[in-house]
């Protein structure tokens, strides 16, 4: 097996310490990263929903870790995966917006930027992506040319969840070729193909992510799930809760698949939401303010759980800021790796220390968020943002975590720290390249 050099991270100025290199007699963890596509805050069980039982996801949390303040870099679905799977804010090299729907050569995640894929494959994992991409629609983008070896899934943004003929931009894809589309609903069809891949790689460290659409319109749901859900709600919420019953089934069927492979000890499991929900296609935020778009707490405040029994505690509810920025350096961590190689810098940071204990206070000091006319940044409790066109607002997260109170006015110094804060951060970041 050839000797593979040790990466060192480097992270962003923002109070973010080194990543931990992990002990090289301690094995190489599977890492398989679960994304879903707009849900609701409110819409999980764990987070209290009564019409969205969601028994399989609420295992993850309640057999590791729920981030309470987990964030995404991004309130909309690419600028987020970008961040995800670059552990860099995707402001850097200008991916500040959803990749346009239409093909073309030039809009796509930089073939520059690296990614966790790219990193853990040099670690000798076998790497896989399923499901939805959206991070570029030419050849020099897809998943193959992005460090996965393998890929199961579609280039856009949404699509169908049952069978179609398709275009080139949301057919169903085996790797770069189209196939055949004689599955019976796409959210079924992503768990059982990752629970396949894991039956017939679980021999060798492997990384996989599995994106799904749902539950992202178009609204489809399966009639077995539809007939559970209590008929009293309106037409989509009874939509969104069916939904959201299959996209819990699969994630129960990934899990299984990791349980009679005795792998699931040794895998650093996550799931997130890519953005806040979509309150206009009827997902529930609550009660947290704003949705997908905004740099309220609706729109990048998401649900955010992980475990990995091997190395992490079981039980944890974790109350300080994390964001989706530590997926990358902490999945590093997990193949025994402290970070990214060269001269690119990591705004994440591996998260082990802080759930294990050997770390104190709060692994970010400071986040921040800015797409189009929308900024925010978060220091400590205190929250400074604009939505649109509006006004400055500033808000206290901790005893106030709905917004509901402005302080701006009352505190102008604080509302000129944070400012020169993202201005300071902003001034070293790359135009829109779309």
């Amino acid at each position: 097996m050839l000797l593979l050099p040790l990466l060192m991270v480097l992270v962003a100025c923002q109070g973010a310490g080194k990543a931990t290199v992990g002990s090289p007699a301690r094995p190489a963890a599977n890492v398989v990263l679960i994304i879903s596509d707009d849900a609701g805050y409110a819409d999980f069980s764990m987070n209290g929903s009564t019409h969205f039982p969601t028994p399989n996801i609420d295992r993850i949390g309640s057999e590791g870790v729920r981030f309470s303040e987990g964030y995404v870099s991004a309130s909309v679905c690419s600028p987020s995966r970008a961040g995800m799977l670059t552990g860099r804010y995707q402001q850097r090299f200008g991916h500040h917006n959803n990749i346009p729907p239409k093909y073309s050569e030039e809009n796509g995640l930089p073939i520059e930027e690296r990614t966790c894929a790219d990193a853990l494959r040099e670690h000798g994992y076998r790497t896989i992506a399923l499901g939805k991409w959206h991070l570029g629609y030419a050849p020099d983008f897809h998943p193959l040319a992005r460090g996965f070896d393998d890929y199961h899934g579609f280039l856009q943004g949404a699509r169908t969840y049952w069978p179609q003929d398709g275009n080139r931009l949301n057919q169903l894809l085996r790797d770069r070729e189209p196939i055949e589309e004689t599955f019976e609903y796409m959210t079924e069809e992503l768990g059982d193909e990752a629970a396949a891949y894991i039956d017939t790689h679980a021999d060798r460290p492997f990384f996989m992510y599995l994106c799904f659409n749902a539950v992202h319109t178009p609204l489809h749901a399966v009639e077995e799930k539809l007939a559970l859900v209590d008929e009293s709600l309106p037409e989509r919420r009874r939509k969104l809760a069916a939904m959201t019953m299959s996209l819990d089934d699969a994630v129960g069927t990934v899990l299984d698949a990791l349980d009679r492979n005795d792998i699931a000890e040794n895998t650093l499991v996550v799931f997130v939401n890519d953005n806040g929900g979509q309150t206009m296609s009827g997902m529930d935020n609550t009660p947290l303010r704003g949705r997908k778009g905004q740099p309220y707490e609706g729109g990048i405040r998401v649900p955010f759980v992980a475990r990995w029994p091997d190395r992490w505690p079981s039980g944890l509810v974790y109350d300080h800021p994390v964001s989706t920025l530590d997926l990358m350096p902490t999945a590093l961590h997990a193949a025994g790796a402290g970070g990214e190689p060269g001269d690119a810098v990591l705004d994440g940071v591996d998260l082990t220390p802080w759930m294990t204990g050997e770390a104190s206070g709060t692994p970010h000091e400071v986040l921040f968020w800015s797409r189009k006319k929308n900024f925010a940044v978060r220091a400590g409790d205190l929250k400074l943002l604009r939505n649109g066109n509006g006004p400055i607002e500033l808000f206290d997260i901790d005893s106030d975590p709905n917004e509901t109170r402005d302080l701006a006015i009352e505190r102008p110094d604080d509302v000129a720290r944070l400012q020169a804060l993202f201005d300071a951060w902003n001034e070293g970041n790359a135009p829109p390249r779309w």
